[in-house]
């Protein structure tokens, strides 16, 4: 009898991968709250993580032996405007997911972000370093994974994650408040031969969300609990990832002009410098994570069977 798996956010990016891969070894379930999905052999539910009767019903329901939070308010300047909702979203509902977990004996994984880094380091940051977010949105985070330590449950931080989504092309923004992720973004800008200014000052590990969701998926099946950072091995520059993209997909690098973050206005601070090192993941899990390179030859790949209109050859 397969184990069930329920996901929080099935239909943001990192969730519908999760799901996708997992339907051959778990039953799976997910949540949704405006962006609805339809998923063959996943069970879905609307609901509004931040109502604890609704997600203590579901627990109750479904009894699942995983529970992975791949929601989020990742909308960094909503959340510095609107920090009551941020913490009822991403700090008050991990509450909420952890007491239930307790509750009905599940294991627990949530996602939280390389935000909750100042970005003074200029060496990937481990899990040892002290978190001290710049922004509300990275606070609210880093208060939600408070709640988890020393528990039996585990706490992910990915960086910038990023990836080819069918949902994300239709335009229908979803509850994180984002319509699209920065890498689908990009493409569809370069697609309508839309220049680009792009920040050079602005450092992260970019981490594809199919691989993000296949190391999520070994942790599941381990019975380790604690703080593991995930993401990709590249630790590049905004810019850098626009260009590489750009010639991955075929476009005129020309649309690109390099700037630094004093140029543009934006109401929450970025730390500067928020690439992770992934070592203690890598060992304890045996996971394989990728460059840049190899993670966009993948959602190349994907693009070209589901929405090829959108890989150019430049004449």
């Amino acid at each position: 009898m397969k184990k069930k798996l329920l996901i929080f956010g099935v239909s943001g990016l990192t969730g519908y991968k999760i799901a996708k891969n997992a339907i051959q070894k778990y039953d799976v379930f997910g949540t949704f709250n405006i962006r609805s999905l339809k998923l063959e052999n996943c069970t879905t539910y609307k609901l509004d993580l931040t109502s604890k009767d609704d997600v203590s019903r579901i627990f109750h329901e479904i009894k699942p032996d995983v529970v992975v939070n791949a929601t989020a308010l990742h909308n960094v300047d909503y959340c510095e405007d609107n920090k009551d909702v941020a913490t009822r979203v991403n700090t008050e509902a991990v509450r909420t997911l952890y007491e239930n977990s307790e509750k009905i004996g599940s294991r627990l994984i949530h996602i939280s972000t390389d935000y909750v880094f100042d970005g003074e380091k200029n060496s990937p940051y481990s899990e040892h370093d002290k978190a001290l977010p710049l922004s509300y949105y990275g606070k609210s985070k880093l208060d939600g994974e408070k709640i988890l330590e020393n528990s039996s449950h585990v706490v992910v931080r990915p960086s910038v994650v990023y990836g080819w989504t069918p949902l994300e092309l239709a335009g229908i923004t979803s509850s994180s408040g984002k319509p699209m992720n920065f890498a689908m973004w990009l493409l569809t800008k370069l697609h309508k031969n839309e220049p680009l200014k792009i920040v050079t000052d602005q450092f992260a590990s970019a981490t594809l969300a199919d691989s993000l969701a296949e190391s999520i998926l070994k942790i599941a099946s381990s019975h380790k609990s604690g703080l593991y950072h995930l993401s990709g091995l590249s630790c590049e520059s905004r810019y850098s990832f626009t260009v590489k993209l750009a010639e991955k997909f075929g476009y005129d690098t020309k649309l690109i002009s390099p700037i630094t973050s004093s140029g543009i206005v934006q109401k929450a601070k970025r730390p500067a410098y928020s690439c992770l090192n992934c070592e203690k993941a890598k060992k304890e899990f045996g996971l394989r994570l990728l460059t840049t390179d190899e993670a966009m030859d993948i959602m190349k790949s994907q693009v070209e069977k589901e929405a090829p209109h959108l890989i150019s050859i430049i004449k």
